[in-house]
């Protein structure tokens, strides 16, 4: 038993070599486990400064990055800027294209549908009457393009319409007033007279008694058993298709006849000036039913009728500020001036056959006449 507890201790005991130095061995093991350990620390730290420098790196590409998508960006917003203008511009073109191209036909249209307007309804129009009358009939003449005209009405007005407005009116004004004086000069049988006529010649033709007295008898029936007075016929003469005749187009011939036969006046040539207060002085008497009669001859009313055509700055008409003439060819006169191109009557005028005269000039009161 001794010898087994003997065995087993030598057993349990731990073997040892020949020459084994235990303690030697743990000294030297734990001397070279520090250095070993400082070089895993510096290894640590090196990786760690790579680490921070590869991190700026990536910062300063990162930032390097945005600024160019920042910039790609701006370029990008530019280019749908720059974009976007020409779309603008080519749709100006398009625009003005448009304009330039439109149909002269509707355009013609348009001017002879506003002169009738005027004429009827105005006679003597200002710069914005002309421009409003245009602009509603291009309206009704073509609604869509007259939408895409927009701000360039204007525009538009200025370079396809205005002159030949302009003209065409003053052109066919003064065919209506030359229409008239023949009238008046066939009705009332009386020798014509030229309005390029010196003033001697005016004076002496003023002066005829057959003048005087076809002033006299304007509202007086031709034939007893007529209605027709000499005025009434001089209206039919100048429109002889035409019914409805508007007022302002009756006082207007009215007008006319009283200025040219009047022999206390030397005025044969219808200005706008001349012709105002007269006219609204019939038109005044044509709205109020008041009956159109020969007025005294006496001198002192014959003198202040006189005045009054020879100063017509104070007249009752109001007026809106005059309109530029400047290339317009209009010195507000109905006789037509060198230039001018001379328009039929009835080419903005056209009537249907068989249409009668409607407004009825009141015959004056058998009573009343001298």
């Amino acid at each position: 038993m001794s010898d087994l507890n003997q065995l087993f201790k030598r057993k349990n005991q731990p073997s040892l070599r020949p020459n084994s130095r235990p303690s030697s061995s743990f000294s030297s093991s734990s001397s070279s486990s520090r250095p070993t350990l400082e070089s895993e620390d510096s290894g640590l730290t090196g990786l760690t400064g790579s680490t921070g420098l590869t991190s700026r790196n990536n910062d300063a590409t990162t930032k390097r990055i945005f600024s160019k998508l920042d910039n790609l960006q701006k370029m990008l917003e530019k280019i749908m800027k720059n974009q976007e203008k020409m779309q603008n511009d080519i749709k100006s073109v398009k625009e003005e294209v448009a304009i330039l191209s439109y149909d002269q036909d509707c355009v013609y249209s348009v001017i002879l549908e506003s002169v009738q307007n005027l004429l009827e309804k105005i006679i003597y129009p200002t710069f914005d009457q002309f421009k409003e009358t245009a602009k509603s009939f291009m309206e009704k003449s073509d609604i869509n393009f007259f939408s895409s005209l927009g701000h360039r009405w204007e525009p538009f007005y200025h370079k396809k319409i205005r002159v030949d407005l302009t003209k065409k009116l003053r052109a066919l004004r003064s065919t209506l007033c030359a229409r008239v004086k023949t009238s008046i000069f066939e009705v009332c049988k009386v020798p014509p007279i030229n309005i390029a006529a010196e003033a001697s010649k005016i004076s002496a033709w003023k002066k005829n008694p057959a003048i005087s007295n076809s002033f006299r008898k304007l509202f007086d029936k031709v034939e007893e058993d007529k209605e027709d007075t000499y005025m009434t016929r001089i209206i039919k003469n100048v429109w002889p298709k035409k019914k409805n005749i508007p007022n302002l187009q009756i006082a207007w011939v009215i007008s006319i006849a009283e200025i040219i036969l009047n022999p206390n006046n030397e005025n044969i040539k219808i200005s706008k000036e001349i012709i105002k207060p007269v006219l609204l002085k019939n038109l005044n008497k044509i709205e109020n039913n008041e009956s159109f009669e020969y007025e005294s001859d006496s001198p002192e009313r014959l003198e202040v009728a006189s005045k009054r055509l020879a100063a017509p700055k104070k007249s009752a008409v109001p007026e809106r500020p005059a309109a530029p003439r400047n290339d317009e060819n209009d010195d507000d006169d109905d006789e037509a001036d060198e230039g001018d191109k001379a328009y039929e009557a009835n080419e903005t005028y056209e009537t249907d056959e068989g249409d009668e005269y409607y407004n009825e000039i009141i015959n004056i009161d058998e009573s009343e006449k001298e």
